[in-house]
């Protein structure tokens, strides 16, 4: 049933700019939306590809969703809240839950007015092929691409995030097609506050992917720090200004490149490295031996990423062999799901166990894990989990239990941003994990090295802090560009 309260808004009474473009080598493709069709004079189609991730995400293919109308979303403005007693109804409520002290005086910065309303969204999907990597022994190379929304409101201020995902064979522009398909309902919305609108899309888009919920919800966040004229971190209630990174280091076919890399990095300032390993019993004893064998002396530590690919068994041996002076923890060593195994890990190793952390993320297990003792400490990515706002929701249940959160920060600056500003607020995250190679990561971002004499740092400015570099990205090895732009029929 349609409240009766929301409109509907048509191409023809509400004229827009709609382009995309995606850039390979000698090939361009335009795709009028409003008409639901695409023109190439190669083939004629997009060639959208399926994503297979090791964040297992899941983007839903939106291209047959295609924009044909402008819905004005409807928003609760009465007292009672929609959400259940327990959870905040705004960004307000949502920060005074998190920081125990009150957000009021940043209530004007995400509030909605006819001035202050979205007119532009923006997105590229941006591939190098610097970041194509394997991050197991039994994975092929997975290409990276960094889909880049970007806001604009009639007052002339923006918002910006970057999400990553991964794809087997080819780049793919999955992740900005899905986005492309919601965005006329985000130029249609009478609200800016990311708790809000991310109860909306659940109920006007319950199919969205986590991945473009989390786009929407960083973008929101960084637009209402920037109108505060401060980093993101303050507004979330901050707890630090830097703190420990470590090098995380996909994978090598050789143990020898393992100890090139870390001599390599340790130039940058690391001291502490990850390592994505094997998933092969034998392989990954030989690492941890040529490492305390290389490295037993050094002031150097280590982490070993498993990505699920153990049984208990292979887990209690390699465990059992990572001493703790040398080693952190034992990330990943078998599936998320597995809880109880978890819990025996735990209670029969001395070394830190914590989950993968990438597929599975709910409120719901973070609790089971809690109950069942399963981790030292949690883990999830707030560019996977659905933005800033399910992260803070994250990080509370976490820390009302007294458990740690190790927040995952693989990915492009905007995703280590976001993040970093989540770790900077929340003072139980010990380390921010680097990817490497590190310039690799800062492509099309002015700023995006955010390591200073061996610590990281939030970027100098408001919001995000990440002032990207827009006209460098067409320059990527795979571009795709789309605009949806209301500002025009306004002026």
């Amino acid at each position: 049933m349609v409240p009766a309260s929301l409109e509907f808004i048509t191409w023809e009474t509400i004229p827009a700019v709609v382009e995309t473009q995606v850039v390979f080598p000698a090939r361009l493709i335009l795709v009028d939306i409003r008409k639901e069709k695409t023109m190439n004079p190669a083939d004629g189609n997009l060639g959208m590809d399926r994503p297979i991730s090791r964040k297992d995400l899941s983007l839903g293919s939106s291209y047959s969703r295609t924009i044909t109308a402008l819905f004005w979303l409807l928003v609760a403005q009465a007292e009672s809240s929609p959400f259940p007693s327990e959870a905040p109804m705004n960004a307000i409520e949502l920060l005074t839950a998190f920081s125990g002290k009150s957000a009021t005086q940043y209530e004007e910065f995400f509030r909605f007015s006819e001035e202050a309303r979205i007119v532009g969204v923006e997105i590229h999907a941006v591939g190098t092929e610097s970041t194509t990597a394997r991050y197991s022994g039994g994975e092929e190379a997975l290409n990276e691409v960094n889909t880049i929304l970007r806001f604009t409101t009639a007052d002339g201020a923006e918002g910006v995030s970057g999400v990553d995902s991964y794809f087997e064979g080819e780049f793919s522009e999955e992740h900005l097609l899905e986005l492309q398909g919601v965005a006329a309902d985000l130029l249609a919305l009478q609200s800016l506050d990311p708790v809000e609108v991310g109860t909306m899309l659940e109920e006007t888009r319950p199919d969205l992917s986590d991945a473009s919920r989390s786009s929407i919800d960083i973008a929101l966040w960084d637009l209402a720090a920037r109108k505060a004229d401060r980093p993101l971190y303050e507004l979330l209630g901050a707890k630090r200004d830097s703190m420990e990174p470590y090098a995380s280091l996909p994978f090598y076919d050789s143990l020898p490149e393992y100890v090139e890399a870390v001599n390599e990095y340790a130039k940058l300032g690391y001291t502490t490295f990850k390592f994505h390993v094997w998933g092969l019993i034998e392989e990954d004893v030989r690492l941890v031996e040529l490492l305390q064998q290389t490295f037993g002396d050094a002031p150097y530590r280590f982490m070993i990423d498993l990505e699920g690919a153990y049984d208990l068994e292979d887990a209690l041996r390699l465990g059992g062999q990572m001493d703790e002076e040398l080693f952190v923890w034992l990330e990943g060593p078998i599936d998320d799901e597995l809880l109880a195994q978890y819990g025996e890990l735990r209670s029969r190793l001395a070394i830190q166990i914590i989950p993968a952390g990438y597929s599975i993320y709910s409120p719901e297990f973070i609790r089971q894990g809690i109950e069942a003792g399963a981790w030292d400490a949690g883990r999830f990515d707030a560019t996977t989990v659905g933005g800033i706002s399910k992260g803070l929701e994250l990080l509370m249940i976490a820390n009302d239990a007294g458990m740690s959160i190790e927040i995952q920060s693989w990915g492009h600056s905007l995703a280590q941003a976001a993040n970093l500003h989540l770790m900077l607020a929340n003072e139980r995250t010990r380390y921010f994990e680097a990817p490497m190679p590190k310039e690799a990561f800062e492509f099309g971002m002015k700023n995006g090295d955010l390591l200073d004499r061996g610590r990281v740092v939030a970027p100098d400015g408001p919001g995000l802090g990440i002032n990207v570099d827009w006209d460098s990205l067409a320059t990527a090895d795979f571009h795709v560009y789309s605009k949806l732009d209301l500002s025009v029929s306004l002026e």
